[in-house]
Protein backbone atom coordinates (compact mmCIF):
# COMPACT_ATOMS: atom_id res chain seq x y z
CA UNK A 1 0.00 0.00 0.00
CA UNK A 2 2.51 2.53 -1.76
CA UNK A 3 0.20 5.45 -0.17
CA UNK A 4 0.10 4.59 3.47
CA UNK A 5 1.15 6.11 6.81
CA UNK A 6 2.30 2.57 8.67
CA UNK A 7 1.93 3.44 12.55
CA UNK A 8 3.56 1.83 15.17
CA UNK A 9 4.22 2.04 18.71
CA UNK A 10 7.63 3.52 17.54
CA UNK A 11 6.63 5.86 14.99
CA UNK A 12 2.80 7.66 16.24
CA UNK A 13 3.41 9.24 19.85
CA UNK A 14 -0.02 9.59 20.10
CA UNK A 15 -1.17 5.88 19.78
CA UNK A 16 -1.01 3.77 22.87
CA UNK A 17 -0.32 -0.27 22.51
CA UNK A 18 -0.73 -2.53 25.31
CA UNK A 19 1.05 -5.62 24.29
CA UNK A 20 0.59 -9.23 24.15
CA UNK A 21 1.71 -9.81 27.83
CA UNK A 22 -0.27 -10.37 31.09
CA UNK A 23 1.38 -7.11 32.61
CA UNK A 24 0.89 -4.45 29.74
CA UNK A 25 4.05 -2.86 29.05
CA UNK A 26 4.60 1.31 27.83
CA UNK A 27 3.87 2.50 25.12
CA UNK A 28 7.77 2.89 24.25
CA UNK A 29 8.57 -0.80 24.42
CA UNK A 30 5.65 -2.11 22.25
CA UNK A 31 5.47 -6.02 22.53
CA UNK A 32 7.03 -8.94 24.09
CA UNK A 33 9.64 -10.65 21.37
CA UNK A 34 8.97 -8.71 18.48
CA UNK A 35 5.13 -9.36 18.88
CA UNK A 36 3.41 -6.28 18.20
CA UNK A 37 -0.32 -4.87 16.73
CA UNK A 38 0.00 -2.78 14.71
CA UNK A 39 -2.24 -0.30 12.17
CA UNK A 40 -1.59 1.62 9.28
CA UNK A 41 -4.28 3.79 7.57
CA UNK A 42 -4.33 5.17 4.04
CA UNK A 43 -4.98 8.78 5.51
CA UNK A 44 -4.07 9.96 9.27
CA UNK A 45 -6.47 13.53 8.58
CA UNK A 46 -8.80 12.59 6.29
CA UNK A 47 -11.44 14.92 4.90
CA UNK A 48 -15.64 14.48 5.27
CA UNK A 49 -16.86 12.33 2.84
CA UNK A 50 -13.36 10.15 2.26
CA UNK A 51 -12.73 6.51 2.37
CA UNK A 52 -9.77 5.16 4.85
CA UNK A 53 -8.41 1.80 3.87
CA UNK A 54 -6.94 0.45 7.33
CA UNK A 55 -4.22 -2.37 7.59
CA UNK A 56 -3.90 -4.31 10.70
CA UNK A 57 -0.69 -6.43 11.27
CA UNK A 58 -0.85 -8.86 14.46
CA UNK A 59 0.50 -12.50 14.81
CA UNK A 60 -0.90 -15.34 12.28
CA UNK A 61 -1.83 -16.83 15.74
CA UNK A 62 -3.92 -14.19 17.25
CA UNK A 63 -7.30 -14.35 18.01
CA UNK A 64 -10.33 -12.20 18.44
CA UNK A 65 -8.85 -9.59 16.41
CA UNK A 66 -10.96 -6.59 16.54
CA UNK A 67 -11.52 -2.88 14.90
CA UNK A 68 -13.59 -0.36 16.18
CA UNK A 69 -14.45 2.53 14.09
CA UNK A 70 -17.19 5.17 14.92
CA UNK A 71 -18.78 2.64 17.66
CA UNK A 72 -19.27 -0.36 14.86
CA UNK A 73 -17.22 -3.03 15.06
CA UNK A 74 -15.95 -3.68 11.64
CA UNK A 75 -15.29 -7.14 10.17
CA UNK A 76 -11.72 -7.12 8.77
CA UNK A 77 -10.50 -9.43 5.82
CA UNK A 78 -7.64 -11.70 6.36
CA UNK A 79 -5.16 -10.93 3.32
CA UNK A 80 -2.55 -13.54 4.72
CA UNK A 81 0.55 -13.29 6.73
CA UNK A 82 -1.54 -12.08 9.60
CA UNK A 83 -2.84 -8.82 7.98
CA UNK A 84 -6.58 -7.93 7.58
CA UNK A 85 -7.57 -5.04 6.07
CA UNK A 86 -11.06 -2.81 6.30
CA UNK A 87 -12.51 0.05 4.51
CA UNK A 88 -13.89 2.63 6.81
CA UNK A 89 -14.49 6.14 6.22
CA UNK A 90 -15.69 9.46 7.49
CA UNK A 91 -19.35 11.07 6.30
CA UNK A 92 -19.34 14.06 4.72
CA UNK A 93 -21.28 15.34 7.32
CA UNK A 94 -19.65 14.02 10.26
CA UNK A 95 -17.89 17.00 12.70
CA UNK A 96 -14.06 18.29 12.06
CA UNK A 97 -12.13 16.71 14.99
CA UNK A 98 -11.14 13.84 16.81
CA UNK A 99 -11.82 10.13 15.64
CA UNK A 100 -10.65 7.17 17.55
CA UNK A 101 -9.74 4.29 15.60
CA UNK A 102 -8.99 1.09 18.27
CA UNK A 103 -7.97 -2.49 17.35
CA UNK A 104 -7.78 -5.12 19.96
CA UNK A 105 -6.68 -8.85 20.05
CA UNK A 106 -6.31 -12.06 22.04
CA UNK A 107 -3.46 -14.34 22.06
CA UNK A 108 -3.05 -17.41 24.38
CA UNK A 109 -5.32 -15.32 26.73
CA UNK A 110 -3.13 -12.29 26.80
CA UNK A 111 -5.18 -9.35 25.48
CA UNK A 112 -3.61 -6.20 23.46
CA UNK A 113 -5.16 -2.86 22.21
CA UNK A 114 -4.03 -0.06 19.76
CA UNK A 115 -5.78 3.22 19.67
CA UNK A 116 -5.07 5.58 16.83
CA UNK A 117 -6.78 8.93 16.49
CA UNK A 118 -7.48 10.53 13.45
CA UNK A 119 -7.85 14.11 12.82
CA UNK A 120 -11.27 14.81 10.38
CA UNK A 121 -11.22 17.97 8.36
CA UNK A 122 -13.66 20.27 6.97
CA UNK A 123 -14.22 19.42 3.06
CA UNK A 124 -15.11 21.84 0.73
CA UNK A 125 -18.26 20.97 -1.36
CA UNK A 126 -19.88 22.73 -4.15
CA UNK A 127 -23.41 24.33 -4.06
CA UNK A 128 -26.14 23.55 -6.72
CA UNK A 129 -28.60 26.11 -6.62
CA UNK A 130 -31.59 24.47 -8.89
CA UNK A 131 -34.84 25.06 -10.11
CA UNK A 132 -37.36 22.54 -10.57
CA UNK A 133 -41.22 22.34 -11.03
CA UNK A 134 -43.47 21.86 -7.82
CA UNK A 135 -44.17 18.52 -9.52
CA UNK A 136 -40.69 17.23 -8.93
CA UNK A 137 -40.20 18.55 -5.25
CA UNK A 138 -43.38 18.69 -3.73
CA UNK A 139 -45.27 15.28 -2.69
CA UNK A 140 -48.90 14.24 -1.07
CA UNK A 141 -48.98 12.22 1.91
CA UNK A 142 -49.32 9.03 -0.09
CA UNK A 143 -45.92 9.48 -1.84
CA UNK A 144 -44.56 11.02 1.30
CA UNK A 145 -45.11 7.89 3.11
CA UNK A 146 -43.76 5.62 0.33
CA UNK A 147 -40.57 7.77 0.32
CA UNK A 148 -39.98 6.97 3.79
CA UNK A 149 -40.81 3.54 3.22
CA UNK A 150 -38.15 3.08 1.01
CA UNK A 151 -35.49 5.00 2.94
CA UNK A 152 -36.06 2.62 6.17
CA UNK A 153 -35.99 -0.38 3.91
CA UNK A 154 -32.86 0.86 2.46
CA UNK A 155 -31.28 2.01 6.06
CA UNK A 156 -32.15 -1.97 6.99
CA UNK A 157 -29.83 -3.11 4.24
CA UNK A 158 -26.65 -0.83 5.11
CA UNK A 159 -27.18 -2.30 8.78
CA UNK A 160 -26.48 -5.71 7.54
CA UNK A 161 -22.64 -6.68 8.34
CA UNK A 162 -21.28 -9.40 6.44
CA UNK A 163 -17.72 -11.25 5.10
CA UNK A 164 -15.92 -8.91 3.64
CA UNK A 165 -15.97 -9.92 -0.47
CA UNK A 166 -14.58 -7.06 -1.81
CA UNK A 167 -10.75 -7.11 -3.08
CA UNK A 168 -8.54 -4.27 -4.63
CA UNK A 169 -8.57 -2.84 -7.01
CA UNK A 170 -12.02 -1.35 -6.99
CA UNK A 171 -13.56 -1.10 -10.76
CA UNK A 172 -15.32 1.68 -11.62
CA UNK A 173 -18.94 1.19 -13.26
CA UNK A 174 -18.70 2.19 -16.32
CA UNK A 175 -16.02 2.92 -18.53
CA UNK A 176 -16.24 6.51 -19.14
CA UNK A 177 -15.89 7.66 -15.36
CA UNK A 178 -16.14 11.29 -14.95
CA UNK A 179 -17.48 11.63 -11.58
CA UNK A 180 -19.17 15.09 -10.43
CA UNK A 181 -21.17 16.34 -7.62
CA UNK A 182 -20.55 14.39 -4.82
CA UNK A 183 -21.02 16.30 -1.24
CA UNK A 184 -22.76 19.01 -3.29
CA UNK A 185 -25.26 21.11 -0.95
CA UNK A 186 -28.19 21.58 -2.72
CA UNK A 187 -30.12 24.34 -3.43
CA UNK A 188 -33.88 23.66 -5.18
CA UNK A 189 -35.92 26.59 -5.39
CA UNK A 190 -34.39 28.45 -2.68
CA UNK A 191 -34.53 25.71 -0.13
CA UNK A 192 -32.14 24.09 0.77
CA UNK A 193 -32.18 20.47 0.68
CA UNK A 194 -30.14 16.89 2.20
CA UNK A 195 -26.55 17.30 0.49
CA UNK A 196 -26.03 15.06 -2.83
CA UNK A 197 -24.54 11.39 -1.20
CA UNK A 198 -23.08 10.25 -4.40
CA UNK A 199 -21.66 11.37 -7.72
CA UNK A 200 -23.27 11.58 -11.28
CA UNK A 201 -21.99 10.17 -14.40
CA UNK A 202 -23.03 11.49 -17.37
CA UNK A 203 -23.12 9.13 -20.19
CA UNK A 204 -25.64 7.84 -22.83
CA UNK A 205 -28.82 5.87 -22.10
CA UNK A 206 -28.11 2.18 -22.26
CA UNK A 207 -24.08 2.38 -21.31
CA UNK A 208 -23.70 -1.15 -19.47
CA UNK A 209 -23.38 -0.43 -15.68
CA UNK A 210 -20.92 -3.13 -13.65
CA UNK A 211 -19.93 -4.18 -10.02
CA UNK A 212 -17.40 -2.38 -8.44
CA UNK A 213 -16.58 -5.27 -6.82
CA UNK A 214 -17.58 -8.67 -5.67
CA UNK A 215 -21.18 -8.81 -4.02
CA UNK A 216 -24.38 -9.96 -2.89
CA UNK A 217 -27.40 -7.87 -3.94
CA UNK A 218 -28.63 -6.52 -1.40
CA UNK A 219 -31.75 -4.68 -3.31
CA UNK A 220 -32.94 -4.59 -6.80
CA UNK A 221 -36.13 -2.53 -7.80
CA UNK A 222 -37.89 0.45 -8.32
CA UNK A 223 -38.02 2.90 -6.16
CA UNK A 224 -39.78 7.15 -5.55
CA UNK A 225 -36.10 9.30 -6.12
CA UNK A 226 -33.67 6.06 -7.66
CA UNK A 227 -36.23 5.01 -10.06
CA UNK A 228 -34.47 1.34 -11.18
CA UNK A 229 -31.99 1.27 -8.44
CA UNK A 230 -29.40 -1.48 -7.61
CA UNK A 231 -27.86 -2.09 -3.80
CA UNK A 232 -24.55 -3.78 -4.39
CA UNK A 233 -22.99 -5.75 -0.40
CA UNK A 234 -19.50 -5.99 -0.60
CA UNK A 235 -19.31 -7.38 2.75
CA UNK A 236 -17.71 -5.61 5.59
CA UNK A 237 -20.02 -3.19 6.24
CA UNK A 238 -19.36 -1.80 2.26
CA UNK A 239 -22.40 -1.21 -0.12
CA UNK A 240 -22.06 0.43 -4.05
CA UNK A 241 -25.59 2.20 -4.56
CA UNK A 242 -26.67 2.59 -8.28
CA UNK A 243 -29.81 4.71 -9.16
CA UNK A 244 -31.81 5.68 -12.43
CA UNK A 245 -30.88 2.62 -14.59
CA UNK A 246 -32.72 2.02 -17.52
CA UNK A 247 -33.12 -1.64 -16.55
CA UNK A 248 -31.66 -4.04 -13.74
CA UNK A 249 -30.13 -7.55 -14.59
CA UNK A 250 -29.99 -9.01 -11.28
CA UNK A 251 -31.97 -9.83 -8.24
CA UNK A 252 -31.90 -9.59 -4.35
CA UNK A 253 -29.77 -12.35 -3.11
CA UNK A 254 -27.66 -13.16 -6.29
CA UNK A 255 -24.06 -12.76 -6.04
CA UNK A 256 -22.08 -10.83 -9.00
CA UNK A 257 -18.33 -10.82 -9.94
CA UNK A 258 -16.52 -7.60 -10.12
CA UNK A 259 -17.34 -6.23 -13.56
CA UNK A 260 -20.36 -7.95 -13.91
CA UNK A 261 -23.46 -6.34 -15.79
CA UNK A 262 -26.05 -5.07 -13.33
CA UNK A 263 -27.69 -3.36 -15.15
CA UNK A 264 -27.66 0.59 -18.12
CA UNK A 265 -27.79 3.94 -17.78
CA UNK A 266 -30.92 5.47 -17.44
CA UNK A 267 -33.34 8.41 -16.20
CA UNK A 268 -35.60 6.76 -14.39
CA UNK A 269 -37.06 7.91 -10.91
CA UNK A 270 -36.61 11.53 -10.40
CA UNK A 271 -33.91 12.00 -13.01
CA UNK A 272 -33.51 15.23 -15.68
CA UNK A 273 -32.59 13.11 -17.95
CA UNK A 274 -29.69 9.73 -18.71
CA UNK A 275 -27.25 9.17 -15.96
CA UNK A 276 -25.59 7.43 -13.27
CA UNK A 277 -25.70 8.14 -9.47
CA UNK A 278 -23.44 6.20 -7.76
CA UNK A 279 -22.67 6.00 -4.28
CA UNK A 280 -20.70 4.02 -1.83
CA UNK A 281 -21.41 3.85 1.79
CA UNK A 282 -18.71 2.07 4.51
CA UNK A 283 -18.49 1.78 8.02
CA UNK A 284 -18.54 5.19 9.22
CA UNK A 285 -20.56 6.33 6.53
CA UNK A 286 -21.37 8.32 3.46
CA UNK A 287 -18.01 8.23 1.41
CA UNK A 288 -16.99 10.42 -1.96
CA UNK A 289 -16.96 6.83 -4.45
CA UNK A 290 -13.91 8.50 -7.24
CA UNK A 291 -11.80 8.37 -3.97
CA UNK A 292 -11.64 4.26 -3.99
CA UNK A 293 -9.84 4.73 -7.22
CA UNK A 294 -6.60 6.89 -6.19
CA UNK A 295 -3.90 4.75 -5.74
CA UNK A 296 -4.47 4.12 -1.90
CA UNK A 297 -6.46 1.74 -2.51
CA UNK A 298 -4.57 -0.42 -5.50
Amino acid sequence: MAAFFFVSAFLFLAGSVTAFSAEPSSADRPGIQGETLSVSVSAREPFQGDPVLAEVCVDPSTDNLALVWMGRTVPLRDSGGGKHLALIGIDLLERPGKALLTATAVRNGAFARFDMELTVREGSFPVQEMTLPKTMTQFDEATLARIRREAERLEERFAAVTAPAWELPFLPPVPDFRPAGFGARRVINGDARAPHAGVDIQVPAGTPVTSVAAASVAFAGEQFFGGNSVVLDHGGGVFSVYYHLRETDVKEGQRVAKGERIGSVGSSGRATGPHLHFGVRVPGGRVDPSRLFDPAFR
